[in-house]
């Protein structure tokens, strides 16, 4: 019973942490992206349902499997927003400056998403992961999904519920802390 308790203990930090796709962070900017992969082709989307702070990137090429969309967070209408509102020059200053950042450094990953090429057996993720913690069709096209919320992998499948047709990666409160403290060294209120 002791040894049991000791593993659990042992696997709780694990327990709360996403499953990072292709070392794609949440702080990550379009140009560290860019940077991750130098030779890859990215060809901006603008979905129908995209709002003014949404920027979507498709990402394929050569030793890609399949495609990667990342949707990206876009503060330069919040930015514009601070601008307007600002009555110090100081203020002004700063916005204006965050306002100029071109598309590379302004942009930070949002939420990332797998298409593989070929559709692959849900049991995979099943035998890596265990049993999905919730099951259901999506409000939208009625498309069958499993979620493994704890570690942020929502997952489309076959008709026939079978068959894994992508995988949307989020990032859990730890990963974004985590991700938070590397690069800035510190923590945002909304994460504390």
């Amino acid at each position: 019973m002791k040894s049991l308790l000791i593993k659990l203990l042992l696997l709780l930090p694990l327990l709360s942490q996403a499953e990072i796709y292709q070392n794609i962070l949440p702080t990550d900017t379009l140009g560290e992206i860019k940077s991750k992969f130098p030779n890859a082709n990215f060809v901006k989307r603008s979905p129908a349902w995209a709002q003014s702070t949404d920027a979507m990137y498709a990402i394929t090429g050569k030793g890609i499997s399949g495609t990667i969309i990342i949707n990206f967070f876009d503060n330069r209408p919040e930015y514009q927003k601070g601008y307007e509102n600002a009555v110090e020059d100081a203020q002004k200053q700063l916005f204006e400056k965050l306002l100029n950042e071109s598309e590379d450094e302004a942009i930070s990953v949002n939420w990332v998403r797998w298409i593989p090429d070929v559709p692959f057996p849900l049991q995979r993720l099943i035998a890596k992961y265990g049993n999905p913690e919730k099951k259901g069709f999506s409000d939208d096209d009625f498309q069958p999904y499993r979620e493994w919320k704890k570690i942020g992998l929502l997952v489309y499948l076959s008709d026939d519920e079978k068959n894994v047709q992508r995988i949307d990666f989020s990032f859990t409160k730890e990963e974004y802390k985590k991700a938070y403290k590397k690069k800035y060294n510190i923590l945002p209120d909304w994460l504390k």
